[in-house]
């Protein structure tokens, strides 16, 4: 039985419908990762959120052969580094065994021994290496080495004690006795190892333990050729014939014609799949058939769907993908069904599984059952509970009893790896939650017990996405502009769009995922001439490089093409790595198109009379719509008071020369997609006259001297782009001017912040240095490290930007813009929590997920990866679609769950998340940890087992620093939190080491 219980046995209904309900419960466990060009974050056991994390992780551990947190050596690492404190693990231990008896008479209370358990973490020997530790050392009759010596002494004296009646007997005889009737009296305990579980439902696994043949590695490759050139999206040369049929007709018309293919394991093939196809045999009965053929049990056939799936799940999501997502395909949709693909595979498993047992038939397998024998104690646990029994509070003769013995076994093995790391993470999360939770805290008493200044007035507002990269950015500008006003909201900011770009082939949704848009915006040249006509030269390139592309895939062409243009390919390779953002910017000047850069306008306004396209959606919005959009995100921002003469609207994405991952860099809220036009159609709305009209009416009136401009932030250059420049009034032209200068400013400063997390950077990095390194970073193609993306992302705070500014966050919060004033409802707050709530999630536990175990829900490291047909990864040649992230996007990562903070009573916090389904499951199963701060008092509670209870802080005192470079130059570690005074106002702190780096010190 599986988690999802999709071994239960078939009903007496038709078996084929019973496959597709079966192979439907199975694709839940599948990766929901789309195509590498619309890549988003989300829950990578995205199937087990019905769970509490805690059993999720342990139970997909179990599914997917993988890592459910961090290993053991790095727990020990992080208690002995201090990242885990004494009191961590005591208040871990406490909250899961509060009070209670003592194990065994005289010894530890439960939560005591967890403690005890939790400090001493040591190597327990298994199988021949416990064999010969008992058998060739003195292990059983030598005090561990662990012992401190107050607790050897007692050991030493209770030895004396027992056996004061034989003559002269020496300290070591009386140790050793002691440690022997220890050893025995435990081992009398000790339960036998449990047998061996079911047999494989997989006929794989039982060919494999039959055979010693693994079959796997006969089909794995050719379904990895057929599935890469069914999916395929223009990479290959030659595609692959009918595969507008389905994925199951295209391998029966490939294979199944006469002669058949040349494998030995496939003879017979072509025609068991010419009479399947003769016969209309539809998937759905392919896969029964198959199933009969391997022998696969009716009660086991759920469990064998799914482990056949799961044996390539990359594959197997992205065909699954590709059925339920076509929008999502880079180029060109194809006629999926994962049921073809199970089918195919089965069908290849049938004809390994002859090829494998021909030479076996006088073999009949051996499978280990249930009910086998078990041959021996648990020594393994034996050992720890010998070991424990010496290093805690215990009077070693209480153990000799069988009761009590077998009480204290019971006790170790409650408390065995698993559930030892269960607890360290939860210490280790303990240990970051106290350090956030007392940083908000402090820096409220901190902005409340400053002396009172004039504020200078607004001069510009500047709204960014809630990404955590922005965080440094902002805190930047506020720094060295403090006429400067911030507020995070959703990067798609509230303009939920299909998108076509200027020279684009295809639109795409930019929103986010759990959105499906109705709008159509596309991008227009303001003139006639456009780059979209065939004559352009940006069409002649065009058409030049995909000539270029497939001929060299051919024999002859690709021959030529080779030798021609091999010494320029040298020298670009040479220029990309040796000299990178040199001879980027060469190229640059070397491809730019003099008539290019035509000026273009976004169709925003709905024309009179437009109809939907064939797709449904609407082109452009209506005025009404624009304005509640664009009101919308005022009253949520709390920016609809006194605005500013300019207001920046900064979308975000990266660009990378060499990162496969790209899009994972860009912004989750528009799907995987670049927020810069999302950023644009709001500023041209928020400007749009009809729109300022409709929003007086709602009783938001924006100044005619206010203009709106849209701007996009590359994160990986840390560059500036504004949009629709050319429109500006007269009037705010200089005001815009300023703007620019002053957000390019903390670009360089954001950048230097950046760099500290670079190996390549020194920590002594100047200041001018800082962008000329990152642009390095972006254009080197032997970089793996372009950025460093969400890596660190630990924190989400929903509330006034007054509760954070001038707070070192370390580039780790998401920070959400929300004025409870302004929502006595609600309704403003849960529409925010839906939207980000979720995608923040998605963004946390997938770094969490790709950290802890970074093969088997990450993507490993990048040097092996190749690029396939525009989807995705895998390791060389071959492999399985590798999902997830690859290590040197999550190496510094801290894999600590997202501790979401907002700004409202827990009373209404409780109710929102109780009223949706999907809060409701990320909150109460502990998927995120929810705090609620409350505006009135501004007491903080935190989430914990169904209810808010009240958090109590420790007090520890945050540094107090100037200018954020005093406190994070020459320091490449995880920092904490400190105060920073220039973006208050106060223009006074105390300086810390290290000194201020260049300019900074002015």
């Amino acid at each position: 039985m599986t988690h999802l219980d999709i071994a239960a046995a078939p009903g007496r209904g038709d078996r084929v419908t019973d496959v597709t309900e079966l192979v439907e419960r199975a694709a839940r466990l599948l990766p929901e990762q789309a195509p590498l060009q619309t890549f988003v974050h989300h829950n990578t056991l995205h199937a087990f959120e019905h769970l509490p994390f805690d059993e999720a992780v342990v139970s997909a551990a179990r599914v997917f052969g993988t890592e459910p947190f961090q290993s053991e050596a790095a727990f020990r690492d992080h208690v002995g580094s201090g990242r885990i404190r004494p009191s961590d693990i005591d208040a871990v231990a406490e909250a899961e065994a509060p009070g209670g008896a003592p194990i065994v008479p005289g010894g530890p209370t439960r939560a005591r021994f967890l403690a005890l358990r939790l400090r001493h973490l040591f190597e327990i020997p298994s199988g021949a290496a416990l064999d010969w530790l008992l058998l060739e050392t003195d292990a059983r009759t030598r005090l561990s080495d662990l012992l401190d010596p107050r607790r050897r002494a007692e050991l030493l004296a209770q030895a004396g004690r027992d056996w004061t009646t034989t003559p002269e007997q020496t300290a070591r005889a009386s140790q050793a006795r002691l440690l022997d009737t220890l050893w025995n009296g435990l081992a009398a305990a000790a339960p036998m190892t449990p047998g061996a579980g079911a047999p494989p439902a997989r006929g794989r696994d039982r060919i494999l333990a039959a055979t010693g043949t693994d079959t796997d590695e006969l089909v794995h490759p050719l379904l990895i050729r057929l599935s890469a050139a069914f999916l395929d999206q223009g990479i290959a040369y030659w595609p692959m014939p009918e595969r507008e049929l389905g994925f199951l007709h295209a391998f029966r018309r490939l294979y199944g014609q006469a002669g058949g293919p040349p494998d030995r394991f496939l003879r017979g093939l072509g025609a068991e799949l010419r009479r399947q196809e003769a016969e209309g045999w539809t998937a759905e009965r392919t896969v029964v058939w198959a199933l009969d053929e391997l022998a696969v049990p009716e009660e086991a056939r759920g469990a064998a769907i799914e482990a056949t799936l799961l044996s390539l799940r990359g594959w197997a999501g992205m065909m699954r993908q590709f059925e339920h997502r076509p929008d999502l395909a880079p180029v060109e949709a194809r006629e999926a069904r994962l049921l073809d693909y199970l089918a195919v595979q089965l069908v290849l498993d049938v004809q390994a599984a002859r090829h494998a047992m021909a030479g076996h038939l006088d073999r009949p397998p051996r499978v280990t059952g249930a009910d086998d024998e078990a041959v021996r104690p648990g020594l393994e646990l034996v050992y720890e509970a010998f070991v424990l029994a010496q290093l805690m509070p215990v009077d070693i003769t209480v153990l000799t009893r069988p009761e009590h013995a077998a009480a204290w076994l019971g006790a170790v093995a409650a408390c065995d790896e698993t559930e030892r790391r269960r607890l360290l993470h939860l210490a280790y999360e303990r240990r970051h939650r106290v350090g956030a939770l007392d940083a908000l805290d402090a820096h409220r008493r901190f902005t409340a017990g400053a002396p009172p200044v004039m504020a200078p007035p607004v001069t510009m507002q500047a709204v960014f996405c809630i990404d955590e990269r922005e965080e440094s950015l902002r805190r930047h500008l506020e720094e060295h502009f403090p006429q400067a006003r911030t507020y995070g909201y959703a990067g798609f900011f509230g303009v939920a769009m299909t998108y076509l770009g200027l020279g684009e082939v295809r639109p795409r949704p930019l929103c986010p995922v759990v959105v499906t848009p109705t709008h159509l915006v596309v991008e227009e040249p303001a003139e006639s001439r456009t780059a979209r006509q065939p004559g352009s030269r940006h069409g002649r390139r065009g058409g030049l490089s995909l000539g270029l592309a497939v001929g060299s895939r051919t024999l002859a062409r690709g021959s030529v093409i080779s030798l021609g243009l091999g010494a320029t390919q040298v020298v670009t390779l040479v220029g990309r790595c040796l000299f990178p953002r040199r001879f980027h910017r060469w190229s640059r000047r070397l491809d730019h198109d003099p008539g290019g850069g035509a000026v273009t306008r976004l169709a925003i306004e709905r024309a009179p009379g437009a109809v939907e396209t064939e797709d449904g959606l609407r082109r452009g919005y209506s005025v009404p719509e624009m304005t509640q959009v664009v009101s919308s995100a005022l009253w949520t921002t709390g920016l609809g008071r006194d605005l500013a003469p300019v207001v920046l609207i900064v979308g975000h994405g990266s660009s990378s020369l060499n990162n496969p991952h790209e899009s994972a860099h860009d912004c989750g809220a528009t799907g995987g997609g670049r927020g810069g036009p999302n950023a644009r159609a709001f500023a041209a709305m928020a400007n749009h006259p009809g729109v300022r009209a409709g929003l007086r009416d709602l009783g938001v009136d924006v100044p005619e001297t206010t203009w709106f401009v849209g701007a996009y932030h590359n994160t990986c250059d840390d560059s500036m782009t504004y949009y629709d420049e050319d429109l500006v009034p007269e009037r705010s032209r200089h005001a815009v001017e300023e703007a620019k200068r002053v957000m390019a400013r903390a670009c360089v400063l954001d950048a230097h912040e950046r760099c500290r997390r670079f190996e390549s950077a020194p920590l002594d990095l100047p200041l001018d240095a800082a962008l000329a390194h990152v642009e390095s970073h972006t254009v080197d193609l032997g970089q793996p490290r372009p950025e460093y993306g969400h890596a660190t992302n630990a924190i989400g705070v929903v509330g006034r930007r007054s509760r954070t500014r001038g707070l070192f966050l370390d580039r780790r919060a998401f920070l959400v813009s929300y004025d409870p004033e302004g929502d006595p409802s609600g309704d403003l707050l849960t529409n925010l929590l839906l939207a980000a709530g979720p995608v923040c999630a998605g963004i946390n536990l997938e770094y969490y997920f790709s950290y802890v175990d970074p093969a088997g829900y990450g993507c490993g490291t990048k040097l092996p990866h190749n690029i396939v047909g525009l989807l995705g990864v895998m390791d060389g040649h071959a492999s399985d679609l590798r999902t997830g992230l690859p290590w040197q996007m999550v190496e510094i990562h801290e894999p600590v769950r997202l501790l979401l903070v907002v700004e409202t009573e827990p009373e209404r916090l409780a109710a929102i998340v109780g009223a949706h389904a999907v809060l409701e499951r990320l909150v109460s199963n502990g998927w995120i940890q929810l705090v609620a701060w409350s505006p009135s008092s501004d007491a903080m509670h935190v989430f914990e087992r169904g209810g808010f209870v009240p958090y109590v802080p420790e007090g520890e005192a945050l540094p107090t620093v100037h200018r954020s470079a005093q406190f994070y130059a020459g320091r490449r570690e995880h920092l904490g939190f400190a105060h920073v005074t220039a973006s208050l106002g106060t223009g006074s702190g105390e300086r810390v080491s290290p000194e201020p780096v260049g300019e900074e010190a002015s």
